[in-house]
């Protein structure tokens, strides 16, 4: 019997990579879907939130998970943050190519690890400032060399860096909001939420409200692909995958990323943005890690 239990929770933890790789494919994509769409930034953000919130909000109903007040309350400010980010995030996609965007997002960790010093206390060791180091190392090496010749713009550079301190700052406003709520739950309500908040901007915007008619497949899959599939297979996933392995499997999503925008976008990746690739993956994947469980490792003193 014992032996039946090990063999079913070894089979759970390979679904459970094959998951995790899974979602890291489907993330991936989204920002060559997005370019495909060919809309802006503020549109691809608004309409995609509303078809998760209608999926989710379906799924919910289905499985009959109420969904409650509190929960819309709680989830108020991270909605307004990851609503903003992705108009943010889409916009970028506009002015700079996939691999360059998403390969600058990737920094995510090394911002989020000084804030969590600077905020929240959080202990910084000798290996996280590694890490941090060879992480921008490595995007440095990647952005720099294909700026000029991929026909990026300063502005894309700038909103990617943009949506960076904004999903930070999301990430730590949800990192409690989120306690005691479904993933079912939480994903209807961070969409539904986010959704409402883009809608005054949408509004305003010289497309309008009105639904776009062109790129819709590509928004429909957009939604779809990295929007619910991607957080549904992480979603069933987290309990068969330790978090170490998942964190850095999902580290894989700006390597997809990249070779996606080449493979289907005609994206250049010369041999040093190559380099510069690994070594950011690298650092990034030892940094998470490092982060998922607990160091020995001496802390670096504030200065």
């Amino acid at each position: 019997m014992g032996r039946l239990v090990g063999l079913r929770s070894q089979s759970n933890a390979a679904l459970g990579v094959l998951a995790t790789l899974a979602a890291t494919a489907c993330w991936s994509s989204g920002g060559v879907l997005a370019k495909n769409a060919d809309l802006p930034g503020i549109v691809i953000a608004f309409w995609r939130l509303v078809i998760v919130a209608i999926v989710f909000g379906l799924i919910a109903l289905v499985l009959r998970k109420p969904i409650t007040l509190l929960m819309l309350r709680r989830s108020l400010l991270g909605g307004l943050l990851f609503g903003i980010n992705l108009a943010v995030w889409f916009e970028a996609l506009r002015h700079a190519t996939v691999g360059i965007a998403t390969v600058t997002a990737a920094l995510t960790p090394v911002l989020a690890l000084l804030i969590g010093r600077a905020f929240l206390g959080e202990r910084i060791t000798a290996l996280a400032v590694g890490c941090a180091v060879g992480a921008i190392f490595g995007v440095v090496l990647f952005v720099v060399p294909g700026f000029a010749a991929s026909g990026t713009k300063p502005l894309g550079l700038g909103l990617a860096f943009a949506a960076i301190g904004i999903w930070v700052c999301y990430l730590f406003v949800t990192k409690k909001a989120r306690e005691g709520v479904g993933t079912i739950e939480y994903l209807f309500c961070m969409a539904a939420v986010a959704a409402l908040s883009l809608f005054p901007l949408l509004a305003l915007s010289d497309h309008g409200v009105a639904p776009p008619t062109t790129g819709v497949g590509w928004l429909v899959a957009l939604a779809i692909i990295p929007g619910c599939l991607g957080h549904g297979l992480l979603a069933w996933a987290q309990p068969h995958v330790p978090l170490s392995t998942s964190g850095i499997l999902l580290q894989g999503e700006p390597v997809g990323a990249a070779i996606a925008g080449a493979i289907f976008l005609g994206e250049v990746i010369g041999p040093v943005q190559g380099l510069g690739l690994l070594v950011a993956f690298a650092a990034l994947a030892i940094l998470t890690r490092a982060s998922a469980a607990p160091s020995d490792e001496p802390e670096v003193a504030p200065t």
